[in-house]
């Protein structure tokens, strides 16, 4: 909400481990430091040691129950600039892999009812494939993400005129949105944290936007990203990521076996153009194609739902927003959000014979992926119906989406 004021599986958890003993020999090494000082000035009871052993216990526990991420390198940009990459693998064997050009989520590996581990996010092999395919897959979506309408906007009476990367509309941030940035990455605690500095004017967006990206992988097996952004002028602001899930497997196809359940009866219809009709509207979606509300074969929607977005309560609440099944190996993914809109996507329009991890031949429909993007209401900006989605300095935006994976 927007407030005032192929790394070997073995070695990643060898690393995580490593990582995960000093934070506990840190921890304790606190806690008696702690006790040491306070035995100076302070007359210690007879359970002094039976408390402390219990302090430390619990730090260890603590401890132990964060998934600590590595860091590696990940090849280079054209313009010599090095890419990070991260990676957390948690208790339950599910690693997850983010790199630092565009706080892209390259990798998922995640096992099915019987153990079998696959990697369910698709995604390419070398930074260098991100760069030059510009295909928005697994990477992050800003300043905008979904349609600007006539790649134009008012605020406070003064007009404003963005790139246009599709017809005289702009789509994700522009030419060169966030998705074709190298962030500045590190690693925080339990989080890798990821920030990008957006100049003023920059694809003809006013004000100089900085946002932090957080991803966070728990033993809740909840894969966590966080949002953030602050703005030195008046500017639009909707930011998410454009992973795309197969739980068959990133190279299986197969997109129709999926059942998606979308826990709404509300959306936003739209014209040929993808963008909202009028000055935005919202209608039911009982009796339309657009009824996700009980599970559904994707298969039966995948021709006729090329792109919709979902409308839920208030932005800033943790909704529960849909829920991706693969009834064949168990897998499931459910989705959570603060954000009041999902954007639901099929890959119908994926570029032909698209070559992927492992050689992968991705397409459009069921040689693709599903995208579950939560996000504010699509062109939001100069739709007089929709809530404002412009951020203003003071002011910061936040948003926190939670993919959680289990089985059925």
């Amino acid at each position: 909400m927007i407030e005032k004021s192929s790394t070997n599986s073995k070695n990643l958890q060898g690393a995580c481990n490593r990582k995960r003993a000093l934070v506990v020999g840190g921890l304790i090494a606190a806690v008696c430091v702690a006790a040491a000082v306070i035995g100076v000035s302070v007359h210690m009871s007879d359970n002094k040691d039976t408390n402390e052993s219990s302090g430390e216990s619990s730090l260890q526990k603590q401890a132990e129950d964060i998934v600590i991420p590595t860091e590696e390198p990940f090849g280079e940009i054209k313009d010599g600039r090095k890419v990070k990459r991260f990676s957390f693998t948690n208790k339950n064997n599910i690693t997850v892999r983010i790199i630092s050009y565009g706080a892209t989520i390259t990798d998922i590996l995640m096992p099915d009812k019987n153990g079998t581990l696959v990697d369910i996010s698709l995604g390419f092999d070398t930074a260098a494939e991100y760069e030059d395919k510009h295909s928005y897959i697994g990477a992050a979506l800003g300043r905008i993400t979904e349609r600007m309408k006539g790649s134009r906007f008012t605020i406070d009476g003064v007009e404003y005129n963005v790139s246009q990367n599709e017809g005289h509309n702009q789509v994700h941030g522009g030419f060169y949105g966030f998705d074709s940035k190298l962030f500045d990455a590190k690693i925080n605690g339990d989080r890798v944290e990821m920030t990008y500095v957006s100049p003023d004017g920059e694809e003809g967006f006013p004000g100089e936007l900085t946002s932090v990206f957080t991803f966070q992988l728990t033993n809740d097996n909840e894969l966590i990203l966080g949002y953030s952004a602050t703005t030195t002028k008046a500017t639009p602001v909707n930011l998410s990521n454009h992973v795309y899930f197969n739980l068959e497997g990133h190279k299986a196809g197969k997109n129709g076996d999926h059942v998606l359940s979308v826990y709404t009866n509300r959306y936003i219809p739209i014209d040929e153009a993808f963008l909202p009709l009028g000055d935005g509207e919202i209608a039911s979606v009982n009796g339309t194609k657009y009824d996700l509300q009980q599970p559904t074969l994707v298969r039966k929607v995948i021709e006729d739902i090329p792109v919709s977005c979902y409308v839920f309560g208030k932005r800033g609440e943790k909704k529960h927003v849909a829920r991706l099944e693969n009834p064949q190996n168990g897998r499931c993914i459910d989705v959570f959000t603060t954000e009041p809109g999902l954007d639901v996507y099929f890959s119908a329009h994926m570029r032909q014979n698209l070559y992927g991890k492992d050689g992968a031949k991705y397409g459009p429909n069921e040689d693709g992926g599903v995208c579950l993007i939560p996000m504010q209401y699509p062109s939001g900006a100069n739709m007089p119906n929709f809530p404002d989605t412009i951020l203003r300095p003071g002011e910061t935006y936040y948003q926190t989406t939670i993919y959680k994976f289990g089985l059925i």
